[in-house]
């Protein structure tokens, strides 16, 4: 029987990517690219290769590579227009592609483990700092879609409710955290801002869940106002903060070790 379902919606016909056939399709699509666009190739990006399947499969490459290589420098948007030919160098290959906001999504055609044809959509993100800016999104390889229900978003969302609290704001797509008034960037990497979010001592594996950043911030005296605004966006639905058991508590305590396991 056929589990798989539907995939990423920008390429008509594809289907959503088992598992097992992650790599193939990923080392297909370094094969498509220029090579001047792999030496800064960002892979592991989102749950592809880590849940069951995913509906498309997420790769980041150099905004400075793909304008260099495309000599967009002096454009009135560079990086849009390096975007379109990147596209159009997909498409001089028979590949259907599409491009949206920071995207260039590309349908691999590619044989499944069960021996199926199938389509799958690659959305090749175009990122300025890709280096810097992908181990934010690299949520597999630290075990987090092992956690029934884990959403990347959610944590970012939680992330800049704290944030909000010290005047300032976290874009997850330029690693930025900055001062809301003036726009002086205080931190780019996990570390430096979980210790300016959480406290001088947190780790970088503090900010890789809702329920590490809750632990994270137990015994510190100013949580209540920290997570003001993670409570109106739980209220609003925005996500669950997944108290239900009071923090701290020994119930508590085998809650996080049973959704972290």
């Amino acid at each position: 029987m056929n589990l798989l379902r539907e995939g990423g919606n920008e390429i008509p016909g594809a289907m959503a990517v088992a598992r097992d056939d992650v790599a193939g399709v990923v080392a297909q699509a370094r094969a498509l690219l220029p090579k001047e666009l792999v030496k800064n190739l960002q892979a592991d990006i989102g749950s592809a290769g880590f849940r069951v399947e995913s509906g498309d499969i997420d790769l980041m490459i150099e905004a400075v590579d793909v304008i260099e290589l495309y000599n967009t420098q002096d454009q009135k948007d560079p990086v849009k227009t390096a975007k379109q030919l990147l596209k159009k160098h997909f498409e001089q290959q028979g590949v259907v592609s599409s491009i949206s906001g920071r995207n260039v999504h590309i349908g691999v055609p590619y044989i499944s483990n069960s021996g199926q044809q199938r389509l799958a959509q690659v959305d090749v993100m175009v990122i300025h700092d890709a280096e810097v800016v992908a181990p934010w999104h690299q949520h597999g390889p630290r075990g987090m879609y092992d956690i029934p229900g884990f959403k990347g978003k959610e944590v970012f969302i939680l992330i800049s409710s704290l944030a909000k609290f010290q005047n300032l704001k976290f874009d997850p797509f330029s690693a930025r955290l900055t001062n809301r008034d003036t726009g002086q960037v205080l931190a780019r990497t996990r570390k430096q801002v979980a210790k300016i979010l959480l406290n001088p001592r947190a780790r970088e594996s503090d900010l890789d869940s809702k329920e590490s950043i809750l632990a994270a911030l137990l015994g510190d005296p100013n949580r209540e106002a920290k997570l003001a605004q993670a409570r109106l966006d739980a209220a609003h639905g925005l996500y669950d903060l997944n108290e239900s058991a009071p923090i701290g508590t020994a119930a508590w305590f085998r809650q996080m070790t049973t959704k972290l396991k």
